[in-house]
C-alpha cells in the first residue's frame, strides 16, 4: 500500500524537475517555444506561441496524479493491456502513481506504456532535444522490459524550427507488437472548438467500426467534429503516402497537427471526454491501436500553432 506521505513525497519532487526549453522564432515573428520533462516521460509540460499556452494546464492534476495531462508520450504498449499481459511490479512504492491506480480499480500500472513513467536518457541544444529508452535501461534495479512485458527500443527527436515543432519517434519491440504515438493535451478556449479531417467514411469505437455520421460531415466531405460532443474515437485518414492531418479550431487559437509514417498503419485517436477544457488529437502508428500489428513504429509529426 502506498501512503499519503509517499504521494507528497512525489508532488513535491515535481516542483524541483529538470526542464528543456526549445526556442525558435516562427516564419511570422513570434516565438514557439516549447518545454518538456526529461525524467517525467519526456513530456510536453508547455508549448507556446508568443503568449498563448496551446497544451492545457488545467490538466497538472492529472500529471500529478498518474502522470497523464499536459503531453505524455504513447508507447511501447497503447492504453490498457489484457490483465495476462501485465508483469507483476515487485515493489509498487517506486511508482507513487499506483496508489491511485489501484484505489480506482484499474489493473494496469502503466496506460499507454511504461515510456511515460519513467526518465529517458537524452542530449539538448537550444532548438533541439535527442532521447531514447529501452527495455534494457533500469528504473531503481527492475529493468524496463520486465516492466513493460517484453524488450523494445524507443527514440523521441524534438526540434524547433520557423514552421513549427518538429517530433520523430521511433519504436521497435521484440516478442509483441507495439505503437509510438502523442497523447498532447491541447487546451480549448471557452471548452469549445473543431477538429476537422480528411477520413474514410468509417471510425473506429474501442474496436468496432461505425459508419460515420452526416453530423460530423462538412459540406466539403470532410470530418469536422464539434468538441461539444465527446470522443474516444479513431479515424483513419484519406492518403496515398501514409499520412494524415487534422486542425484544430478554438476561439482563442489554431492547430495545425501533420503526421506521416511508414506503413498504412496509422490514425489519429480523438479523445475528449465530455465537458472537457481540452482535446487529445493522437497521431499513432496503428490502424486499430486497440490492435496492434507491428513491432517496427515510425512516427513524424508536426505541430504549428497560428
Amino acid at each position: 500500500m502506498i501512503t499519503s506521505c509517499a504521494i507528497n513525497i512525489f508532488l513535491l519532487r515535481t516542483l524541483f524537475v529538470k526542464e528543456i526549453i526549445l526556442k525558435h522564432t516562427l516564419e511570422d515573428g513570434t516565438l514557439l517555444a516549447a518545454t518538456f520533462l526529461p525524467e517525467y516521460g519526456m513530456n510536453l509540460y508547455s508549448l507556446k506561441k508568443g503568449e498563448i499556452e496551446v497544451i492545457d494546464q488545467s490538466t497538472k492534476p492529472l500529471f500529478d496524479e498518474r502522470l497523464s495531462g499536459f503531453g505524455p508520450l504513447i508507447g511501447p504498449h497503447f492504453f490498457h493491456r489484457k490483465e495476462g499481459d501485465i508483469p507483476f511490479v515487485p515493489d509498487e512504492t517506486i511508482f507513487p502513481h499506483l496508489a491511485h491506480i489501484r484505489k480506482s480499480g484499474s489493473k494496469e500500472p502503466f496506460s499507454h506504456g511504461i515510456a511515460r513513467y519513467v526518465p529517458w536518457n537524452y542530449t539538448a541544444t537550444e532548438t533541439e532535444v535527442s532521447a531514447h529508452l529501452s527495455g534494457m535501461d533500469t528504473y531503481h534495479g527492475m529493468t524496463l522490459a520486465a516492466l513493460e512485458g517484453f524488450d523494445f527500443l524507443m527514440t523521441f527527436k524534438a526540434h524547433i524550427t520557423a514552421h513549427g515543432l518538429e517530433i520523430e519517434m521511433h519504436t521497435e519491440s521484440i516478442g509483441r507488437p507495439s505503437i509510438a504515438g502523442l497523447h498532447y493535451y491541447f487546451a480549448l478556449g471557452d471548452h469549445s472548438g473543431h477538429v476537422k479531417m480528411k477520413c474514410k467514411n468509417q471510425y473506429g469505437d474501442k474496436g468496432q467500426w461505425r459508419d460515420i455520421p452526416s453530423r460530423w460531415l462538412a459540406p466539403s466531405g470532410e470530418v469536422n467534429f464539434d468538441l461539444s460532443e465527446e470522443s474516444d474515437y479513431t479515424f483513419t485518414p484519406i492518403s496515398s503516402d501514409f499520412s494524415g492531418e487534422a486542425l484544430l479550431t478554438t476561439p482563442s487559437h489554431n492547430l495545425k497537427i501533420h503526421y506521416k509514417t511508414a506503413s498504412d498503419e496509422n490514425a489519429f485517436q480523438l479523445y475528449h471526454p465530455p465537458g472537457a477544457s481540452f482535446v487529445c488529437i493522437e497521431p499513432v502508428t496503428a490502424k486499430d491501436p486497440r490492435d496492434l500489428k507491428q513491432r517496427k513504429n515510425t512516427l513524424f509529426v508536426k505541430i504549428l500553432p497560428y
